[in-house]
């Protein structure tokens, strides 16, 4: 499906980052109806929100996006 362009899907996306302590964290979500672009940007976004407190900022966090279907 198109959706002004960009395919729109449901993607599975994985994020991995280091807390502060060093400790790296692997997180696993769905995204619904969304590119693929849009479900890494979320992801990114999640990740900042729910662990402000412990993420490490001076480590880049991966994020890997790949289709459902």
């Amino acid at each position: 499906m198109l959706f002004f362009g960009r395919p729109v899907s449901d993607y599975e996306v994985i994020g991995i980052f280091t807390k502060i302590s060093g400790e790296r964290v692997t997180t696993k979500r769905v995204c619904h109806n969304v590119s693929r672009r849009e479900a890494v940007l979320k992801m990114k976004q999640w990740v900042q929100n729910e662990y402000s407190e412990t993420l490490d900022i001076h480590r880049p966090i991966k994020i890997n996006a790949k289709n459902t279907h």
